[in-house]
């Protein structure tokens, strides 16, 4: 009696025409695996680039909105520290070599830290937090609105910053 070893597939390993069926274990790739491969890779770098960019941008539109926040929180101190009889658009407050007063009640500045930086400062009666005299039936004009406004950044990537408070006469 004789033995024929036969192994799992020996007959059947070069499949019905005489070929090798492909498998991993070639050591190859087919062109549509490799150009599957290359298509999933693009997209994959697409996303993982977009948010790169994003990100980039968010940090740089944090960092421009600090900037902005800081200097506006400067100039509605600067009037806060005048007080309400100093709250008034002059020289004295905003020195010409800064600012550039537009009419009583508005003054502009520069933010050279910001692309395009320019700040406003308004200042005026506030009529709607103003108590009325019952005797007179006219506001006490003890109130002032002070709104300090930062913009920044050109038609792509534009950005603004507002603050404003009142600031009230108070009796000695």
């Amino acid at each position: 009696m004789s033995y024929h070893k036969r192994t799992i597939g020996s007959v059947g390993a070069r499949g019905r025409a005489g070929r090798v069926p492909h498998s991993f274990s070639d050591g190859g790739f087919t062109l549509i695996e490799v150009l599957v491969a290359a298509v999933v890779l693009g997209i994959g770098m697409v996303g993982v680039s977009s948010m790169v960019y994003f990100g980039v941008r968010s940090h740089q539109k944090s960092a421009e909105y600090t900037i902005a926040a800081e200097r506006a929180m400067q100039e509605m101190e600067r009037v806060r520290e005048a007080g309400y009889g100093g709250a008034i658009v002059s020289i004295g407050l905003f020195p010409s070599t800064t600012y550039q007063i537009v009419n009583s009640s508005t003054v502009n500045f520069g933010v050279s830290e910001l692309t395009n930086g320019q700040g406003v400062i308004t200042i005026g009666d506030d009529v709607e937090a103003q108590a009325t005299n019952p005797a007179t039936g006219q506001p006490y004009q003890n109130m002032k609105r002070v709104t300090v406004t930062v913009t920044w950044g050109g038609v792509r990537h534009p950005g603004s910053y507002s603050l404003a408070t009142l600031i009230a006469l108070r009796a000695l």
